[in-house]
């Protein structure tokens, strides 16, 4: 075992996925276009100290019976897992539904979408190997208000337009 290595595991430490303040995050113009996210292990998150992973980025997400997250495409790969509740998952052509403990991969740049299609909040968690992502909506995302969102590898609070 290398230093390095000791020193992570000396300083592992448990992350609460929900404790940190999350974003809503909605188009305007579709009461339904709309999530809460949450991004615990990224660079600049805020109340997360020295939580943050190398090279890897999570976003954590809340959808209400009902509302769905806009379809998108992401500059990296995605495994999307849901915790909670029940969603159908757009990638590309497919549609696939997916309950509690079940995950699909999201290809780099593929145009994919959640909604939830069940009767309680769903929870879905995107794993992503970067900690860089620029992510383009095909219509501006608020409170952004722009089309694209970056997050990570950029000065905080900053968007690409």
């Amino acid at each position: 075992m290398t230093a390095e290595t000791r020193q992570r595991v000396e300083n592992a430490q448990a992350v609460e996925l929900y404790r940190f303040d999350g974003t809503d995050v909605w188009q305007e113009g579709d009461e339904r276009a709309r999530i809460r996210g949450y991004f615990p292990l990224s660079p600049g998150t805020p109340n997360a100290g020295d939580v943050s992973g190398d090279g890897l980025m999570i976003v954590c997400m809340e959808i209400e019976p009902g509302n769905y997250l806009p379809t998108h495409r992401d500059s990296n790969e995605e495994l999307l897992l849901v915790t909670a509740g029940r969603v159908e998952a757009s990638v590309g052509d497919e549609t696939v539904e997916l309950s509690e403990g079940e995950c699909t991969i999201v290809p780099e740049m593929a145009p994919h979408g959640l909604r939830n299609v069940g009767e309680e909040p769903a929870r879905v968690i995107g794993f992503f190997p970067n900690d860089e992502l620029t992510a383009t909506f095909e219509e501006p995302l608020m409170p952004f208000g722009s089309e694209v969102v970056s997050v990570g590898g950029h000065a905080e609070g900053e968007n690409e337009e």
